[in-house]
């Protein structure tokens, strides 16, 4: 065993106990930010424990950190084989109704061009990821699952983890925002083990010293570095971060506007190189709530268009709602429960709600201080803002 406090090594303690005795699925470690989750979790590495994260920036950190994780959408979905009967048939039509006329007439043909609209249509059916749970994921093998950042996770996500039958050790950090409605299906009971112990190593972090005075209930002053008074970031400064994080729906779409005004993006709708976060779950795409996404390319302007967008696992084309990009905040469009399922929902991801940004980590986040608009959580707010930074923090705040 490596440098692990005394407070941590009861944990592990702990988690053996519980394996060696298997009384429930679930086991539940907590702790506040510089406690040493990831630390103690590393002392679990085995051949056998497998470990994931909601997001993939999460697992990218942990990763970095030395803990072998991927997303649990990768670990445990397929994607689905998708049926190319309709399409070869639609292109056989095509061929058939060709031959049957005249060459010249075929370029006026309605028959022809409505053909040609269903094939493109089909394609682009095809072109869409759909995934289904995978009965022969490694986890089926795995002795223990490690799952950080809980908080994100839902219902469905969860009992799917469930069905493989193996123990599930759930790491996550109660000082953070409350879930939002549906996910922290973790987070229902009081933890197992809590961490409240900041280690030396991380006391020395200016961004976890920042949160640990937040966590307190203490408000950081400006100090000319890290805490700086509303007003005093420059927009070419704003450019530099990785992720800036806000608290209001309002203050949100003003700044992506703001954002892609000095990125010189003068199309309404999204481009080449943008930045885009899912507003919405669909599982069975592969899409998650907070995922953020750089767009590949885009096609059409109607009510829905079509994207192609990428990830550090890859591409994607999806279709989605055109609305969010172009409403203003005062007068959103409100879709029926039955069109939701006709598209999905995505935003400018430049700027994101500290809601959304739950379960990520950046190496250089911008957070501005609205977390007056969120009464009793407002410590929570400010606290989950700033432990989203890794690296280089700055919080603009109008103490």
């Amino acid at each position: 065993m490596t440098d692990v406090s005394v407070q941590q090594s009861a944990a592990l303690d702990a988690i053996a106990h519980w394996r060696e005795d298997r009384d429930r699925p679930v086991f539940t470690m907590f702790g506040a930010a510089g406690t040493g989750k990831t630390h103690t979790i590393k002392e679990l590495i085995a051949d056998d424990v497998l470990f994931a994260t909601y997001t993939g920036k999460a697992a990218h950190v942990l990763r970095r950190k030395g803990v072998p994780a991927v997303t649990i959408h990768s670990l445990i979905y397929l994607p689905k084989e998708k049926s190319r009967y309709r399409l070869e048939r639609l292109e056989g039509q095509l061929v058939d109704l060709k031959a049957e006329m005249p060459e010249e007439d075929v370029a006026n043909s309605q028959a022809v061009r409505s053909l040609n609209e269903r094939i493109a249509e089909e394609k682009k059916q095809l072109s869409r990821p759909a995934f289904s749970l995978n009965p022969d994921s490694d986890l089926r093998q795995a002795k223990l699952l490690v799952v950080d950042e809980v908080s994100m996770v839902d219902s469905r996500m969860a009992d799917d983890l469930l069905s493989f039958d193996v123990p599930i050790l759930a790491v996550g950090d109660p000082y953070q925002l409350p879930p939002v409605a549906g996910t922290g299906y973790f987070l229902k009971k009081k933890p197992d083990v809590l961490l409240t112990e900041v280690h030396r190593q991380a006391a020395e972090s200016p961004i976890i010293r920042l949160a640990t005075t937040i966590r307190e209930g203490r408000r950081p002053q400006p100090d000319g570095q890290m805490v700086v008074p509303w007003g005093s970031i420059s927009p070419d400064a704003a450019l530099g971060y990785e992720q800036i994080i806000v608290g209001r729906n309002k203050t949100r779409k003003a700044t992506n506007h703001r954002i892609r005004g000095l990125r010189k993006l003068a199309d309404p709708l999204p481009v080449a190189g943008d930045r885009v976060i899912c507003l919405r779950n669909n599982h069975d795409m592969g899409l998650l709530n907070g995922s953020i996404w750089q767009v590949v390319d885009r096609s059409g302007a109607d009510d829905i268009i079509d994207l192609v967008v990428k990830d550090e696992n890859g591409e994607m084309a999806v279709p989605v709602w055109r609305h969010h990009f172009v409403d203003s905040v005062y007068e959103p469009t409100q879709l029926a429960f039955w069109e939701k399922q006709e598209a999905e929902e995505f935003d400018y991801g430049y700027a994101v709600t500290c809601h959304k940004a739950q379960g990520s980590e950046w190496d250089s986040v911008l957070v501005f201080d609205e977390s007056g608009a969120f009464g009793a959580d407002a410590s929570r707010w400010l606290y989950t803002a700033v432990t989203r930074a890794a690296k280089t923090l700055t919080l603009v705040t109008r103490n």
